[in-house]
């Protein structure tokens, strides 16, 4: 098994196993759990055709149409003059029509299925010349009213890279082209518009361009072709080898550059493949509706929901407006304080004095948010230096545990309660193991679902704080150089008393030691009033400035722009954790999580 079969294939395998799966389990052998395995099988055998290489070394051509269009004379003119144009059923009578796929060429196909298919031999240099080597299919009419003979046709629409698609003039208009059109998504389509009668006919250009239009539109992945016009050879009276040699030389030069082997390469095989899987999950909408209409809507309503509600729960958890930019504060002014060092004393002390006073509002607020725990406040409180600052942050997990949970059965409890009454309704009508019913009555866990991924929320929460905050909180320089500006303040103010009494203290010291009278009569005696007052004096202006060094750190232009930029890329983070399914509710009740998973598939 290669790499592109280990990426492509056994993903669908898998995603199929599950739809089959949940369909025994919810519908078991009802109507529409058949509809529903048999939906799953024909999906299996196309995805087996696409990864099949069935023509090594050449490119698979297979001529489609609606039947009576004309396949069978286009091929017949490509292979004109040898034993395989006799053998191609013609297709003028019901019982000549074809009913297999036909392959022609130099080589069979692998593994020809005899009841379906059969193989005509034509050397390939007997085949007209597309540019490259093709092996050419000749296929029944895919809208056949027989299933076995559209299936049959169908099954060519998987397996050609290269379709030449055959309408009449008089059928451009039939919405059958824009079906064939899209179960050749992700091919190279040459539309061939046959009979026509009046080639100067003013509305055959504007037909044509709407069947291109039409046919893009239904394939937007395929590669559409100009149309190739055919001449109706019996009303106009013209030679048929000459109109086929016209149409044979115009195909040619249209397929000429994509004949080269690249055709067959993985990204068309991925292009199919994802058309095909986007066709099944189609079908398995609207067969489930079709059976369950009740049980889609309900469905539908919960999904609507489910979908909205991650990002809602986690929005919400952010934080208010004041508790955020409460949280943001105490972060700069931390930070702040965190860069000054304790040699700058005072200043240091009065800072860290007037930041827990200063904060005092702030501490309200976030004291009050851990009653409705938020995302900013297990981030605020996770950088704070708090002796029981683990527990403190566990318990604030734990609130946001507790409250996503809570929204959850808000939010969802009264669709879910309508998914499990039409749930009831459906499985009362089929028969089902009684198990599955006695879940369903079964009221003991009304927590069916919860929010998965607050943890890795949680932590990029964090993140995004301690980043935007510290992109603009002061820089650690300026917080240096403000520390030696407030320390100079005071030192300023208090150097005068302090080196006043040292000075009367040195004196006092040598005359004491230089006399040897041990009086202490000589040494100062400040009065303690007047230390204070010079105390009071120099700490006052120093508490000021550290003040304004606080408001300036948290300054409200700042605040705004750290709060935008904090929810801008939670609000981003978010989106990114939903589409790589880590914030995603998770079903607890196996029967309730296979029917949302089975009803769901064809939405997603």
């Amino acid at each position: 098994m290669n790499a592109f079969d280990a990426d492509y294939i056994d993903p669908g395998d898998r995603f199929l196993q599950r739809v089959r799966r949940a369909a025994v389990t919810v519908l078991g052998d009802s109507p529409a759990g058949r509809d529903v395995a048999g939906l799953c099988a024909d999906h299996l055998r196309t995805r087996q055709s696409i990864m099949q290489d069935r023509a090594v070394g050449s490119t698979i051509v297979a001529i489609v149409g609606a039947a009576g269009q004309g396949k069978s004379w286009l091929a017949k003119q490509l292979v004109a003059g040898t034993a395989a144009e006799q053998a191609i059923p013609s297709g003028n009578r019901e019982d000549e029509s074809t009913r297999r796929l036909i392959w022609i060429g130099p080589q069979a196909p692998r593994d020809l299925d005899s009841r379906r298919e059969q193989f005509l031999h034509c050397d390939a240099g007997a085949m007209r010349d597309l540019g490259g080597p093709y092996l050419l299919v000749d296929t029944p009419g895919a809208t056949d009213d027989d299933k076995e003979i559209a299936e049959t046709a169908r099954r060519a629409l998987s397996l050609a890279a290269i379709l030449v698609m055959v309408v009449r003039r008089d059928q451009l208009r039939s919405q059958t082209v824009s079906v064939l059109s899209t179960l050749g998504e992700g091919t190279l389509v040459v539309p061939v518009i046959n009979a026509v009668r009046d080639s100067a006919d003013p509305e055959l250009a504007a037909d044509a361009d709407t069947l291109v239009a039409r046919m893009r539109a239904a394939a937007p992945s395929g590669t559409i072709l100009s149309p190739i016009l055919i001449p109706d050879f019996d009303v106009q009276d013209l030679e048929e080898s000459a109109v086929a040699e016209a149409a044979l030389k115009q195909l040619k030069n249209l397929l000429s550059p994509y004949l080269d082997g690249h055709l067959t390469d993985d990204r068309r095989r991925r292009i199919r493949l994802a058309a095909v899987d986007a066709r099944f999950r189609e079908s398995l909408r609207a067969t489930l509706g079709e059976h369950l209409p009740g049980l889609t809507r309900a469905v539908d309503r919960l999904n609507e929901e489910a979908r909205k509600l991650p990002g809602d729960v986690a929005l919400s958890m952010v934080g208010g407006h004041e508790a955020l930019r409460a949280g943001i504060r105490s972060k700069l002014r931390l930070s702040v304080l965190t860069d000054t060092a304790a040699v700058w004393f005072p200043y240091r002390s009065l800072l860290g004095l007037l930041n827990l006073t200063h904060g005092a509002w702030d501490r309200v607020v976030l004291s009050l948010s851990g009653s409705l725990p938020s995302l900013i406040s297990v981030a605020w409180t996770s950088a704070r230096n708090l002796r029981h600052g683990e527990e403190v942050e566990q318990d604030l997990r734990e609130g946001l545990r507790r409250r996503s949970s809570a929204a959850v059965v808000d939010r969802l409890g009264p669709p879910i309660a309508r998914f499990h009454e039409q749930l009831r309704e459906m499985l009362s009508a089929v028969p089902q193991d009684n198990e599955h019913s006695a879940e369903l009555d079964d009221d003991r866990h009304p927590q069916m679902a919860y929010l998965a991924g607050i943890d890795a929320l949680q932590e990029e929460s964090q993140r995004i704080f301690d980043e935007e905050v510290q992109r603009r909180a002061v820089p650690a320089t300026t917080a240096v150089a403000l520390a030696v500006l407030g320390t100079l303040i005071f030192w300023a103010l208090m150097a005068a008393p302090i080196y006043s009494l040292y000075d009367q203290y040195v004196v006092a010291s040598y005359q004491t030691f230089r006399d040897s009278d041990g009086s202490l009569e000589r040494f100062p005696r400040p009065e303690f009033s007047m230390l204070l007052t010079s105390l009071l004096l120099s700490l006052l202006p120093t508490a000021l400035y550290a003040m304004l060094v606080i408001t300036y750190s948290q300054r409200r232009r700042t605040v705004d722009r750290i709060e935008q930029r904090i929810r801008q890329r939670h609000a981003e983070t978010i989106a990114r954790l939903q589409q790589d399914g880590v914030l995603r509710l998770r079903w607890t009740d196996p029967l309730l999580g296979d029917a949302e998973f089975l009803l769901s598939a064809g939405r997603e």
